[in-house]
């Protein structure tokens, strides 16, 4: 039967008696008794400092086996580099690889990391110089008296199926011939379609895009008519991907009637003679192009982001569908990188401000999940856009699998390289967790739409949507969420599953998400979040920024249950209790 605690504590919990609440030079134990929780799903955030003194938790388990999970959240924004103690720990957990067993490095692939995401078919959305571009793009340039500037910019670029055009990459010599394939406009936007002279039909590359591919991509962005593409979609939650300014090294206000989209072979994996391309670079949008080129080297002046084609051409089966594996993906990666240019306007234009990656890359893995079933491809969730359910156990797609094997990593740091693919996975888990609990496309259009540039620009949203938080009640809420993401009964804030989808609307347009249950997800051998051991979690030597380590403590517990605990100052203690199997 299951007992109804579900309510978080804050504050001196009332029914916490201290015994002896003194610290003492000498370290001795601080004892106390904690109130009883039991079932699946019950929860407490004990109210009790880290510091030099340890500390016992006690509570009687009931006569119904428990298992009982501590989550330890670093609420610091710096590593903390003291190692958290506890007494006679479960040890039934997977090793952690070798290399992140001497302190709170970047991990690497376990296994590598690049294969991993070949063979599971996950792609990398962006580049890492590109992402450090977008992060520190240049000085933009105000105008005189901040007035919008106009003047001796010209006008939109316009162009008829069959022009080509030079566009620069990286420099002078990396550029990339194309031809116009594909024009549509909505009445309001122009889409140009752009694809490289040498990925074109009959190409010698692996996979060629033909018109047909092109019209397919066309139709997922922009047709005629409202509220039935990704431009209406995407435009809906974050706003315009460009307009009036006052820079006057930005781009014209009139570039916002078109955007352009270049395919071609971003890695050039296409030429690959010993294997077949299964991942790798998906697109990128590169923020120097809306730059005139007096300020940024090799911009191309326009609205632009930049697609894959070969994978964007790569067949399932004997015919190539818009739907098989790798189109779907890029359909999704249309989503992300059309948030990525309008992030780069709303924020760093209008608001004279910037975000951290992190928080541009979980808005657009958060903007696919949102326009999954819109889309009609599965996205980041990794379950059928047809099944508002949690799915199936054993589930390696995705971006939670990989969330799983490293989730005693923070959301607040963002890797690069094949690293980047454990910032998705924790990035995802996060954005999905705070989109199901606290208003959905309205929370992330606040987030975007913010002067903030890091974790404020978070609570500050959440708040705006009525609620009461700080990134620490959001980390601890969201660590017990992971947990317990097999229970479709959690309280709001606490909730990953309930078993069917989640529903938000705004500006009359509906957007859905299914349900999460990461308990679903294996990585290689390990099945469901990463649970640590006593050696394990002393190997770590402290926590990772604004993170949560997972630890099973008890395992099918009864009567009174006494752990010693030893934490470091900044590290907040939250216990889990669950019905055993």
């Amino acid at each position: 039967m299951k007992i109804p605690f579900k309510t978080v504590f804050y504050g001196i919990l009332l029914s916490l008696i201290v015994l002896a609440g003194c610290e003492t030079e000498s370290g001795d134990t601080v004892s106390v008794i904690s109130p009883s929780i039991a079932g699946s799903g019950a929860y407490v955030h004990v109210d009790q400092e880290g510091g030099p003194v340890s500390f016992e938790y006690s509570h009687a388990s009931g006569s119904t086996p428990q298992d009982i999970f501590f989550i330890f959240t670093n609420t610091s924004t710096s590593n903390v580099t003291t190692a958290t103690t506890v007494s006679s720990l479960h040890s039934d957990s997977r090793s952690m690889p070798t290399a992140e067993m001497s302190g709170l490095q970047a991990p690497v692939g376990d296994p590598d990391l690049e294969t991993y995401a070949r063979e599971h078919g996950i792609g990398l959305r962006g580049k890492p110089e590109v992402t450090a571009y977008n992060a520190n793009p240049p000085q933009m340039n105000q105008g005189e008296s901040g007035a919008a500037y106009q003047l001796a910019i010209p006008e939109p670029l316009y162009y008829i199926v069959g022009d080509t055009n030079t566009f620069m990459n990286a420099s002078t010599t990396d550029t990339v011939p194309a031809t116009v394939r594909q024009i549509v406009t909505d009445g309001t936007i122009t889409l140009n379609i752009w694809v490289a002279d040498d990925a074109w039909s009959a190409c010698s590359k692996h996979y060629c895009l033909d018109q047909a591919m092109v019209d397919a991509f066309r139709d997922k962005f922009l047709q005629a008519g409202s509220d039935n593409d990704i431009y209406d979609w995407v435009t809906n939650i974050f706003g315009s991907p460009w307009g009036s300014h006052s820079y006057d090294n930005l781009i014209s206000a009139t570039a916002a009637q078109s955007i352009d989209i270049l395919f071609f072979d971003i890695s050039n994996d296409g030429n690959l003679t010993d294997s077949d391309p299964n991942g790798g670079i998906l697109g990128f949008f590169w923020s120097k192009d809306s730059f005139l080129t007096s300020s940024a080297n090799y911009s191309n002046e326009r609205l632009l982001f930049y697609m894959d084609s070969v994978l964007s051409a790569k067949k399932t089966d004997a015919s190539w569908e818009i739907s098989d594996y790798w189109p779907s993906e890029m359909v999704s990666t249309l989503a992300h990188e059309f948030q990525h240019m309008i992030h780069f306007y709303q924020k760093n234009v209008k608001r004279a401000s910037s975000s951290e990656t992190w928080i541009n890359e979980m808005a657009s893995m958060v903007t696919e999940d949102l326009l999954a079933d819109k889309m009609l491809v599965n996205g980041p969730r990794g379950v059928s856009y047809t099944d508002d359910t949690a799915g199936s156990s054993g589930n390696t797609k995705g971006r939670l699998p990989v969330y799983n094997n490293y989730d005693y990593i923070g959301p607040t740091v963002w890797y690069e390289g094949n690293s980047a693919l454990i910032s998705y996975g924790i990035n995802y888990a996060f954005g999905a967790y705070l989109a199901r609990n606290y208003g959905g496309a309205a929370l992330f259009q606040s987030i975007v739409q913010s002067s903030d540039s890091n974790y404020q620009a978070i609570v500050n949203a959440v708040v705006a949507q009525g609620y009461t938080e700080t990134f620490t009640s959001l980390l601890q809420k969201w660590g017990v969420a992971v947990l317990s993401s097999d229970d479709t009964s959690m309280a709001s804030g606490y909730l990953y599953n309930t078993g069917g989808g989640f529903t938000s609307t705004l500006n009359g347009i509906s957007y859905n998400l299914g349900s999460v249950n990461l308990h679903n997800y294996d990585y290689g051998s390990l099945s469901g979040p990463k649970l640590h051991n006593l050696e394990e979690l002393t190997a770590l030597g402290g926590h990772y920024k604004m993170s949560n380590t997972y630890v099973r403590v008890g395992t099918a517990e009864t009567g009174t249950f006494i752990k010693t605990v030893q934490m470091a100052a900044g590290i907040k203690l939250t216990v889990v209790t669950k019905d055993s199997q």
